[in-house]
């Protein structure tokens, strides 16, 4: 378990970073973001893609040597790219601390409501492939495929995404995914067929939570405070993913997983409701972007 942790820690270190570097040359937050994790996206799916053709071949023990090895070679490349592509403006606002960001009310709401929302999505899902092969009889070859699937058009998603929260707005989009894994929940509750309930789980939904969560917390916060306000939203969406799984775990064992469901299409409803209430979205314009830049800097 430590062992796992302690990768988790490395592997998400450079998710706010790159991602505020994302947004640093664009006042398209949403496109950025977009763009930034449909990259990441192919790179997970590559990477799990390889990892599992290996593993059929080779002893574990070189599957964490290859990662090692990637590892090693990402530090090298950053390395040489610090002067030329990775840099960030220096700012003349003041940055403000963790806890000064964690008091304002958008970042507050804007962090409990992406919570809940991972909570409704990870507290089944989690167990997808246990409620498909066991309880609906379909086969792992499916379960595996979906996966698969679902990785993939994520990443198209995300590239879709980015534009259309700067088109359409971030609340919109981050509605149409806690409304979207309602409407998921409750059909999959009465629909048991295989392959519909197959396909329902590889729609992209996630996509519209990640990628207009960040764009929202892009425009709570100023360059000199987005790798700290990334880093916030990135740390709630994680305790969500990590709480949806234990809640559902404990539901599932007292009672039965179409019980999970049932929590999972509730707290996507409290989401949603909760999002229209009490999230706010922030006027941004392209001039905001030029007058928080003073020199451009490399990150050290």
């Amino acid at each position: 378990m430590f062992v796992v942790a302690l990768m988790g820690l490395f592997s998400s270190s450079f998710i706010p970073i790159f991602a505020a570097l994302a947004t640093d040359k664009s006042a398209q937050y949403g496109r950025a973001i977009g763009e930034f994790w449909t990259a990441a996206s192919l790179g997970y799916a590559s990477a799990t893609l390889i990892g599992g053709v290996l593993f059929q071949f080779l002893d574990p023990v070189y599957l964490y040597a290859l990662g090692a090895l990637f590892g090693y070679t990402g530090i090298l490349v950053v390395s040489f790219l610090t002067k030329q592509g990775l840099t960030i403006a220096k700012s003349s606002i003041r940055p403000e601390g963790y806890w000064s960001l964690l008091k304002q009310r958008n970042v507050l709401i804007l962090c409990g409501v992406s919570i809940l929302a991972l909570i409704s999505s990870s507290s089944f899902n989690s167990f997808f492939t246990i409620y498909l092969v066991d309880s609906l009889s379909g086969s792992r070859l499916m379960a595996g495929l979906a996966a698969t699937a679902t990785t993939v058009l994520g990443a198209i998603a995300f590239r879709i995404v980015g534009p259309l929260d700067d088109r359409i707005g971030r609340k919109p989009m981050f509605l149409l995914g806690a409304v979207g894994y309602a409407v998921y929940f409750a059909t999959i509750y009465f629909v048991t067929n295989t392959v519909v309930v197959t396909i329902l789980w590889t729609l992209p939904i996630y996509p519209l939570i990640q990628a207009s969560a960040a764009a929202l917390m892009s425009d709570y916060t100023s360059i000199a405070d987005r790798g700290k306000g990334l880093g916030i939203l990135e740390s709630a969406i994680s305790l969500g993913g990590g709480l949806g799984p234990l809640i559902g775990g404990v539901i599932a064992d007292a009672t039965r997983l179409q019980s999970v469901i049932l929590f999972a299409l509730a707290a996507a409803l409290g989401s949603a409701t909760l999002s229209q209430l009490f999230l706010k979205e922030q006027a941004h314009s392209p001039q905001t972007l030029n007058s928080e830049h003073v020199n451009p800097a490399p990150i050290k």
